[in-house]
């Protein structure tokens, strides 16, 4: 009995020439990055030298370390302010101007209270109209000059410090202004011939302000060491002020 048998195709192989494949060299992970708010500025090195900063933001650079550089700033170098001002004089209106007033008004008093004790003593009762009459024009002097002095002796006042010259003046209503010795010029006394012998006067302060360029420190005692420890204090003001600011 035959058989029937299927027609097998032959198998086709195809060769494959396979290429050797190069290790595999393990990639390093890096480490996570620390979380970081969104829309945060990034972070900056730090410089060396300089503290950590704190809250995320860079250090600031301080010159404190630096002996190179001042530790004073501008303001402390030229003297802005009041820091280190003290005074190194003061005075009121002389007594020494009233001396001459004084006496001879108090010769006039002593002349009139002999003359009342002659008249109202000795019964001359004729004549007691005048006694009457300069009693009242000495009384009326005495408050004249008392009236002057109250005004020029608690009414001016002058204070020169190591920065500054101030000069007030008023009773009730007081005015105060002040010169600053870095702008003074110029420092001169003037003196009448009386003043020269009782050793009074008034000492003139030019400065180059333009509101307020003239002072008066009238009726002084020894003008003359008032005219020098103003111009004396002027030039080392200017001196230190030249020396700071060369500084910075």
């Amino acid at each position: 009995m035959a058989t029937n048998t299927a027609p097998t195709d032959p198998l086709v192989t195809t060769e494959v020439n396979a290429t050797p494949l190069a290790p595999l060299t393990p990639t390093p992970i890096p480490a996570p990055a620390e979380a970081q708010a969104p829309g945060a500025a990034p972070a900056q090195a730090q410089v060396p030298g300089t503290a950590p900063a704190q809250g995320g933001g860079p250090a600031p650079v301080t010159d404190h370390g630096d002996p190179d550089i001042p530790r004073e700033t501008k303001e402390q170098a030229t003297g802005v302010g009041t820091e280190g001002e003290t005074t190194v004089w003061e005075a009121r209106y002389a007594m020494k101007n009233f001396l001459g007033r004084l006496t001879i008004l108090g010769l006039l008093t002593v002349g009139w209270i002999a003359w009342a004790i002659y008249t109202w003593g000795y019964g001359h009762v004729e004549t007691q109209i005048l006694p009457i009459l300069a009693g009242m024009v000495i009384g009326f002097g005495w408050l004249v000059l008392g009236r002057r002095i109250l005004y020029a002796r608690f009414g001016h006042y002058y204070r020169l410090t190591n920065r500054r010259v101030f000069v007030s003046t008023g009773l009730f209503d007081r005015r105060r202004d002040q010169m600053e010795l870095l702008r003074v010029q110029d420092v001169y006394t003037r003196q009448s011939l009386v003043q020269r012998w009782m050793g009074i006067g008034t000492v003139v302060v030019v400065s180059s302000e333009p509101q307020f360029p003239v002072i008066y420190l009238t009726g002084v005692s020894d003008p003359k060491y008032v005219m020098d420890l103003v111009w004396h204090h002027a030039r080392a003001e200017r001196d230190r002020r030249s020396v700071k600011v060369d500084q910075i």
